[in-house]
């Protein structure tokens, strides 16, 4: 598999989050026309202040449709759409206005995912103006089969101050989650598969 399809499988591992997702608009269809006239109105809002502010949209609609094929309450719906929606703004002052859209969706992916925002700032202190996606992607995939976030969040930093390639980031996932439906302990997996990644730069300290 290619670091590219797998760049997408984690792309698409997310989506199953509700974290990101196709733009909808112009398809012909109303995604939200399900919801209750307050609900659709609160995520209307929602989906206007992130064009408002630069922030995707992808991503609020995505979270608003999966609570929809769930059947969720419409208020629900609503409450964990703006959950959504602050992570990004979240993301935004982490990550700097600079970060792309991707960044930013990785981003509130990672935070959504428990993971600090400290250790989104040391990824991209370490990556030396590289795009921290797809570190972000690895990380928030790792924390959705089980590593503990510290585990993850410190294993992830070590291979990227280390030269690991985005390449060697998603296979590193891909092994990690076959290890762990073999039966492997999820941070045993992962610390396990991550002494095998080559590390092309110097051993650098990460960050207590």
């Amino acid at each position: 598999m290619t670091p590219r399809h797998l760049f997408r499988r984690g792309m698409a591992a997310l989506l199953a989050l509700g974290v990101t997702a196709p733009m909808l608009a112009g398809q012909g269809t109303d995604p939200l026309a399900k919801l209750d006239t307050a609900s659709r109105r609160v995520v209307l809002a929602l989906v206007d202040s992130a064009n408002a502010e630069g922030l995707p949209t992808a991503p609020i609609v995505s979270k608003a449709q999966e609570g929809v094929s769930k059947h969720a309450a419409g208020p629900l719906i609503a409450r964990v759409v703006r959950t959504v929606f602050l992570s990004l703004r979240e993301a935004r002052a982490t990550l700097g206005e600079h970060a792309n859209r991707d960044e930013l969706t990785a981003g509130a992916a990672a935070l959504q995912a428990g993971i600090p925002a400290t250790a989104l700032i040391d990824l991209r202190q370490a990556g030396h103006g590289k795009s921290i996606t797809v570190p972000l992607v690895v990380l928030a995939d790792l924390v959705s089969r089980g590593v503990p976030r510290d585990t993850a969040s410190r294993a992830i930093l070590q291979l990227w101050m280390g030269g690991a390639g985005e390449a060697d980031l998603m296979g590193l996932s891909q092994s990690v989650g076959q290890d762990i439906l073999s039966g492997a302990a999820p941070a045993d997996a992962l610390l396990s598969r991550a002494r095998k990644v080559p590390i092309r730069l110097p051993p650098a300290k990460v960050p207590e």
